[in-house]
């Protein structure tokens, strides 16, 4: 039987796409932790701007120079994490992309093996309808055999 044939590769291939599954959820936190993190460090970034600019009054050199250091310091730090996010952004869509790919593969083959299960299921009754024929006509001759001999 074909559907039988194929159940073990459907199973496989659901496994698959079930295992895909958890791995692109996985990515997607990963990707709202970094978005968090990133609007964190944001957010941190513009208070401490705008608290050093309300300061106002008179900043001497080594205190200017320690603001920008560290505003430079804030923006590489945001510059890199940008990167991972685009990095982890990048691996969703891959792990998305592969598990969209292996859930049609395997509703694909759940499919051909209804498909294939039906085919069976109208061969059988054929054949059972033909018996049952087949059946019907012996008894039909043995019956008219018998009539005739007396």
């Amino acid at each position: 039987m074909k559907s039988k044939r194929f159940e073990p590769i459907h199973e496989i291939a659901a496994n698959s796409a079930t295992a895909l599954a958890r791995a692109m959820a996985e990515a997607e936190r990963r990707v709202v932790e970094l978005e968090r993190q990133m609007d964190q460090l944001r957010n941190y970034r513009d208070e401490y701007a705008r608290n050093s600019a309300r300061s106002g009054g008179a900043i001497d050199a080594v205190s200017l120079q320690n603001y920008r250091a560290f505003l430079d310091r804030l923006g590489e730090a945001l510059r890199q994490h940008a990167q991972n996010l685009g990095a982890a952004r990048a691996d969703y869509e891959a792990r998305r992309s592969q598990w969209s790919a292996k859930r049609i593969e395997a509703e694909s083959l759940s499919r051909a093996i209804e498909r294939f299960r039906v085919e069976e299921r109208g061969a059988a009754d054929r054949r059972e309808q033909r018996d049952g024929d087949e059946a019907a006509m012996r008894l039909a001759l043995v019956g008219r055999g018998h009539a005739e001999s007396y």
